[in-house]
């Protein structure tokens, strides 16, 4: 299980427990330069990133013959990545909330060029963020994200997701919340679009928010439940 952009795996606490409960092997890493300060997430780099997620599968294969790759936000980037570095060995892969497109991308870029290349953080809009990062009642993230590291999410999805999509073989479930505040919904029908996979589906969940903590993810638990299911009677 592959967390978020500036989150920790905190985000999985619920749906790794219920399926733990159904006897599967779990392992959520935390990525690099996560879950301390926004000093350390501005250290580390999409090689970094990337590498965690490798250390993570490779960890896992110890224990576990077939392994299923579920990525929350732009965990499931990087679970796209390790489909593809990995020759499509997984045995298949849930995308939850997936970015190909953020809403107000371009946005975001033009920020970036102009007055962002002379800020360090971007403070996150109150909308999104309510928490502090260092109480974790609510949600487990950073409130400020270094501009450097906004800077390689965006170069990462449109030079690593989007030209290496079709590469991706294996079974794919691509779910999304109903109404996503922070990705635009042409990501789950571009991702839908271009991944190589034969087998692919989309779910859309009733939810308002991007992560899968707390209400409207209950028939999300279920439906990654019978995908798994699928796949290893297969």
């Amino acid at each position: 299980m592959l967390h978020g952009f500036s989150s920790t795996p905190r985000q999985f606490r619920e749906l790794s427990a219920y399926l733990s409960e159904k006897g599967f092997n779990i392992l959520a890493p935390i990525i690099a330069g996560h879950g301390t300060t926004p000093e350390d997430f501005m250290k580390s780099t999409s090689k970094d990133w990337t590498k965690s997620a490798m250390d993570a599968y490779l960890e896992l294969k110890k224990i576990s013959e077939k392994i299923i790759i579920i990525g929350n936000s732009f965990g499931s980037d990087l679970g796209l990545w390790l489909a593809k570095e990995l020759n499509n060995e997984p045995l298949g892969i849930v995308t939850i909330g997936a970015p190909i497109f953020l809403r107000f991308h371009k946005l975001i870029k033009i920020r970036y060029f102009t007055y962002g290349r002379f800020r360090k953080y971007y403070k996150k809009p109150a909308r999104l963020y309510k928490t502090d990062y260092t109480d974790m009642v609510d949600e487990v993230s950073y409130p400020i994200l270094p501009v450097k590291s906004i800077k390689e999410l965006i170069d990462f999805l449109e030079k690593e997701t989007k030209s290496n999509l079709p590469k991706v073989k294996i079974p794919i479930l691509i779910a999304s919340a109903t109404v996503d505040p922070v990705i635009h919904p042409n990501s789950v029908k571009y991702i839908f679009k271009n991944v190589g996979s034969s087998s692919k589906e989309v779910f859309w969940f009733d939810s308002i928010r991007h992560n899968i903590m707390g209400m409207g993810c209950d028939g999300l638990f279920c439906k990654i439940y019978d995908f798994i299911k699928k796949l290893n009677n297969s």
